[in-house]
């Protein structure tokens, strides 16, 4: 009685700990992503995508002093990526609100570890497109306008550059 008692408790001690770990892998990676943004007196949410999809195009075109036609061609590159990035990023939210409702109400663990293997992969995606967008957009740069543009994005996350 008291070794199956004993194993009815390792096993639940085992779930919230599986559970529970996940829960921090989960909430880790998403403060990891959360971008920094140009107006710091906003509060940020969670998901990383506090902002609109090209919310920062104007800003970095003004931080490399862009000029008339490299503005055209970067905002090109913005909108050729837009249906690509958009509908990534309107699926990670869905599967995020499923991801967090689970973890609300108890979702088995096995459920847990597929959603946010999920998000993982949808991240993923999303990264790498904007990686492809940001070397896309760093080829049009002279290389005074690429280090004006390196420090632009520096300043956009957790390792942000400290100013000169």
């Amino acid at each position: 009685m008291f070794v199956r008692f004993g194993l009815l408790m390792f096993e639940r001690v085992t779930k919230t700990f599986i559970v529970g770990m996940y829960l921090c892998l989960f909430v880790g990676l998403v403060v990891w992503n959360m971008p920094v943004g140009a107006d710091e007196s906003k509060p940020a949410t969670n998901d990383g995508f506090e902002r609109p999809y090209g919310y920062y195009t104007p800003m970095i075109l003004e931080a490399v002093k862009a000029n008339e036609d490299q503005r055209k061609k970067i905002n090109a590159i913005v909108e050729e990526l837009r249906p690509i990035i958009e509908p990534l990023r309107k699926k990670f939210k869905e599967k995020q609100t499923v991801f967090l409702s689970g973890m609300g109400t108890g979702a088995t663990a096995e459920d847990l570890l597929c959603a946010q293997r999920e998000l993982g992969q949808i991240r993923g995606e999303i990264n790498d497109q904007y990686l492809l967008m940001r070397l896309r957009v760093r080829k049009l740069l002279q290389p005074a306008q690429q280090e004006l543009y390196d420090d632009f994005l520096a300043k956009q996350g957790w390792m942000k550059k400290s100013k000169k």
